[in-house]
C-alpha cells in the first residue's frame, strides 16, 4: 500500500516542530509512523517542495485548480484521492 499526503505549507516535513505543535499533526504523524511500521510506503508532499507530486496526481491537481490550496490537505491511497480538507 502506499499512502500520499499532500500538505499544505508546513514549518518542516511533518508539521510536528516549534513550541506549541497542532495536536492533528502529532497524531497524524503517529499514525504514519505506524504504517510504516507495518509496510506501507508513506509520502508527504508540500506544493512548494514538491510540486510536481501535486500534478502527477490527476485528482489532486484538478481540485487544486477548482479549490486552490484551501483544498488541502488531501489524502491518497494507491494514487485513489480519499480525503480532501482533512486529514484520515
Amino acid at each position: 500500500m502506499r499512502v500520499e499526503i499532500f500538505d499544505p505549507e508546513l514549518c518542516c516535513t511533518s508539521g510536528v516542530c516549534g513550541s506549541a505543535p497542532d495536536p492533528t499533526l502529532i497524531r497524524v504523524e503517529e499514525m504514519l509512523e505506524q504504517l510504516k511500521a507495518e509496510g506501507t510506503t508513506v509520502m508527504r508532499y508540500q506544493l512548494s517542495r514538491h510540486a510536481t507530486a501535486f500534478t502527477e496526481n490527476p485528482t489532486v491537481h484538478r481540485t487544486l485548480l477548482e479549490d486552490g490550496t484551501a483544498a488541502l490537505p488531501i489524502t491518497a491511497v494507491d494514487g485513489v484521492v480519499q480525503w480532501v480538507g482533512r486529514y484520515p
